[in-house]
């Protein structure tokens, strides 16, 4: 992992730098995700290429499942935690697998890794944490530099309707289109009960389809399907 400074004031901004990785990571329903499976089927169908770039790759959990198919993974976050939670997890991995996988601790809105790839995957609520749209055009161009061609970004964002109709209390600011809300972690103990703890928050933007529609288009970058 690079040792150069970085700007992680965003973090901060996000909530990111509010609560304990280990909260994130534990909770049941993450635990049990299977992405692996389905980016496989996705790759196997529209991507000829073996190099990956994921973004906000955080534990790594994805990135190990596509190192294990054979595909060359590099892992990028900004977060220096979950960097080395994700690189303790690949040292778990034989040495066919580790040798798949390399780390970098970068700003997905600044980077510049010096080489290209074949697919670029943004899942899970990475794009929220941009919260101006001035950062989100900032990540879409850098994608764009970083895609081989053909190349293919993945890009999971969820849509407002369903963040505001959402359970619970949060605030939202309807000028910026971001969403505060506490957070409210599942994990189970040790003797496996299942509790909830309340720690830190989260700040997201919320960006409607036509909006993403044409920030994707002014980063230079066409939507195949959405």
């Amino acid at each position: 992992m690079s040792n150069s400074t970085k700007d992680t004031s965003r973090l901060n901004r996000c909530g990111w730098s509010s609560f304990r990785p280990q909260l994130f990571l534990n909770e049941p329903g993450r635990k049990s995700r299977d992405l692996g499976s389905a980016f496989i089927r996705l790759l196997k169908d529209y991507s000829k290429g073996k190099r990956i770039l994921e973004l906000c790759c955080g534990a790594g959990k994805l990135l190990i499942q596509l190192a294990r198919q054979g595909y060359d993974v590099v892992g990028l976050d900004l977060s220096r935690k979950m960097l080395e939670v994700c690189r303790r997890e690949v040292e778990k991995e034989p040495e066919s697998v580790r040798k798949r996988i390399r780390l970098v601790w970068e700003d997905m809105c600044t980077f510049e890794l010096k080489e290209t790839y074949h697919f670029i995957i943004l899942e899970d609520d990475g794009f929220g944490y941009l919260l101006t749209q001035e950062e989100q055009l900032a990540c879409l161009r850098r994608v764009g530099m970083h895609l081989s061609s053909p190349g293919l970004f993945f890009l999971s964002c969820k849509t407002p309707d369903l963040e505001l109709a959402c359970q619970g209390s949060y605030e939202y600011d309807p000028l910026l289109q971001i969403k505060k809300e506490a957070c409210k972690w599942d994990t189970i103990d040790e003797h496996g009960n299942k509790r909830t703890v309340e720690e830190g928050f989260e700040r997201r933007k919320l960006t409607y389809p036509c909006e993403l529609e044409l920030l994707l288009e002014i980063a230079g970058l066409e939507a195949l399907h959405r």
